[in-house]
């Protein structure tokens, strides 16, 4: 059974059109970050008010390249919503309505009545989907600083080991956002709502944060434990947690959220 939706996945357009859509994205934001802020300031080419407001860049720091190699995207902040969250999202949102939109469910239901089964035979194949894009995120950002960095003929000295632990994080962070797609899929069953849902999830929480914020003067420890902000924590990139502390709590998140999509498969009449 898990063969069978691995091979659903890699032979579905949505699927390679949400890793394309995330590696375009992933690119975009780090061309951003890396030539076009510190160009602008450099050449004061937008003017010297908005020039002198714009973060000092320096990609010979490892802190900088660190921050290049966020698959998330360099310039996001805690909250912040990039391209490519939304893409692997949306990735394991498809995966999980796709069968109840073409009728697949009903037969892999006669095949495997133990709908346990089902959902973790869906979950693996969400799981290397995710796990693939992440890679394939991964080496898209560790090429494209290296293209910069050769551009400005410096070196990278970033620690390999942090290179390698930050791109891992980030590969992982991917996987558990695309299996957190694929629960809510299960648990709305219609695509079109379960989309919409998921981005309206997604563009509210930063908004929450900021109202929060503006009213209390400081976010609170439950603000922290969104899934935006854990997997923004979890590359190091923002928030008061610890990577490997955000990780973790991103995976019990995936895991609470496809429990309750056991649950409501096993209860629901197909």
């Amino acid at each position: 059974m898990l063969r069978a939706e691995i091979l659903k996945l890699t032979t579905t357009t949505s699927t390679k059109a949400a890793i394309l859509i995330a590696a375009l994205g992933l690119i975009a934001t780090q061309l951003a970050f890396t030539l076009l802020l510190p160009a602008l300031r450099e050449d004061g080419a937008a003017g010297a008010d908005v020039s002198a407001g714009l973060p000092i860049i320096d990609l010979t720091l490892p802190e900088n390249q660190l921050a290049a190699l966020n698959l998330f995207g360099a310039s996001m902040s805690t909250g912040s919503i990039g391209v490519v969250i939304v893409a692997v999202v949306l990735l394991g949102v498809l995966a999980g309505t796709g069968d109840f939109r073409y009728g697949g469910l009903t037969g892999a239901a006669l095949a495997e009545p133990r709908r346990s089964r089902i959902v973790l035979a869906k979950s693996g194949a969400a799981a290397a989907a995710g796990a693939v894009a992440g890679v394939l995120l991964a080496a898209t950002a560790f090429l494209t600083l290296l293209a910069t960095l050769l551009t400005r003929s410096a070196a990278l000295n970033a620690p390999p080991v942090q290179v390698l632990g930050l791109l891992g994080r980030g590969v992982l962070a991917i996987m558990l956002l695309s299996l957190i797609g694929l629960a809510v899929g299960l648990i709305l069953r219609n695509q079109l709502a379960a989309v919409l849902v998921m981005l309206g999830a997604l563009v509210l929480e930063p908004v929450l944060l900021s109202i929060v914020q503006l009213a209390a003067g400081t976010l609170p420890t439950w603000a922290q434990f969104l899934p935006v902000s854990l997997s923004q924590a979890a590359v190091g990139s923002s928030g008061a947690l610890a990577p490997g502390i955000a990780l973790a709590a991103l995976a019990a998140l995936t895991a609470t959220v496809l429990a309750a999509a056991a649950i409501t498969l096993h209860r629901r009449d197909l």
